[in-house]
């Protein structure tokens, strides 16, 4: 299955705020008058014509935020964090919807520090696995309920999770990567593979064995790495993909192609487009090619792609703008919601009935 990015574009004003909180600097999230700064998590279900299903807002009353989706058994699973208003102190947070967007339930996991939940991964009928940052791993059963947690206690924010082709769990993030058996032990540790500590990486795990890591490159700002490992987590190869002068590309979705090799999505900056990289089994690049349209974007099962992105977003609200493109990157169907003001798009991800799911949040003061 693709690997989908997470985490986009917030307004300007609540970027700031974001940005400035996740760097510890602000213990109080406020806005510049001084207001006690909320957050909301919302999902919007589309079919595969782009028309509406369900729009569910997630309002704790507290400080929400989300960061990765994934398709599960029955519904979809949101890995995020909540804290406390006017004391940010996050705790990683697991909610489900069932296939209506209703809250099954909402489970959160204290820990000592303040860590949020960033990547999440179902482990089919047998519950979740989640990562958090400082390389936290939870796993969890069908009803959220703690099974098992593993503490790496590392660098990053951001963690990311993924099935290993050997059993057990690849996570990534900080400056490091770890394999995890099923019973929580590590199995080993490895370098990140040049992929940022600051960013959130994508995870391909490789049927044949092995995995790639790609994400924001941490040598080349501005661009985008991939690094392939085999199953002991030993380097096979590893590549950067840098933009023109005054280009900055983010990386948006990741997938092992059928045929061998690998594909990256990457949304580019000056002007706005996105970017296909098509990958060898090597590492060497095959093809680059371009479609006009905005990140997050993510493949489609039957071909094509999906993307999404905020037309309007101040004072007066939100605009969304959903595309469903083929794949010559033509306008297939286009959908606009409108949304409360200062609103994000964290993640973008086809599913299995052949539509789509939009995950985002609101900032709110």
């Amino acid at each position: 299955m693709p690997q989908t990015r997470r985490f986009w574009t917030l307004a300007a004003v609540a970027t700031l705020i974001l940005l400035t909180v996740a760097a510890g600097c602000l213990d109080r999230p406020l806005t510049p008058g001084h207001r006690t700064l909320e957050g909301d998590v919302w999902v919007l279900k589309l079919d595969d014509v782009g028309d509406r299903e369900w729009f569910t807002v997630i309002d704790s009353g507290r400080f929400d935020e989300a960061f990765s989706i994934t398709e599960a058994p029955g519904g979809y699973a949101i890995a995020g964090s909540v804290s406390d208003t006017g004391e940010f102190h996050p705790t990683p947070r697991v909610i489900l919807l069932d296939r209506a967007g209703v809250v099954m339930w909402d489970m959160t996991y204290p820990s000592s520090d303040d860590r949020r939940g960033t990547g999440i991964a179902s482990a089919g009928p047998g519950g979740f696995a989640v990562a958090a940052s400082h390389g936290l791993l939870i796993l969890a059963d069908t009803e959220g309920s703690e099974r098992h947690h593993t503490d790496l206690a590392a660098e990053g924010e951001y963690w990311a999770i993924a099935p290993s082709d050997t059993g057990g769990w690849i996570v990534a993030g900080g400056d490091r990567i770890a394999r995890i058996d099923g019973n929580g032990t590590v199995a080993w540790q490895v370098p990140a593979g040049g992929v940022s500590p600051g960013s959130l990486p994508i995870i391909v795990p490789a049927p044949a064995g092995g995995f790639l890591v790609a994400g924001e490159a941490a040598e080349a700002p501005g661009a985008i790495t991939a690094a392939k490992f085999d199953d002991r987590g030993a380097p096979v190869w590893n590549m950067t993909v840098q933009g023109d002068p005054g280009e900055r590309y983010l990386l948006a979705a990741a997938r092992q192609v059928p045929v061998g090799g690998y594909s990256l999505l990457a949304g580019v900056t000056g002007p706005v487009r996105v970017l296909e990289v098509s990958l060898g089994e090597d590492g060497s690049i095959l093809r680059r090619s371009t479609i006009n349209a905005s990140a997050p974007v993510a493949w489609t099962p039957a071909g094509g792609y999906l993307a999404a992105t905020l037309v309007e977003n101040d004072y007066g609200g939100a605009l969304l703008r959903v595309e469903g493109l083929d794949e010559d990157g033509a306008t297939r169907w286009a959908s606009t919601q409108r949304l409360d003001e200062y609103s994000s798009i964290v993640a973008l991800i086809p599913t299995a009935d052949g539509g789509s799911a939009v995950l985002g949040m609101y900032m709110k003061y």
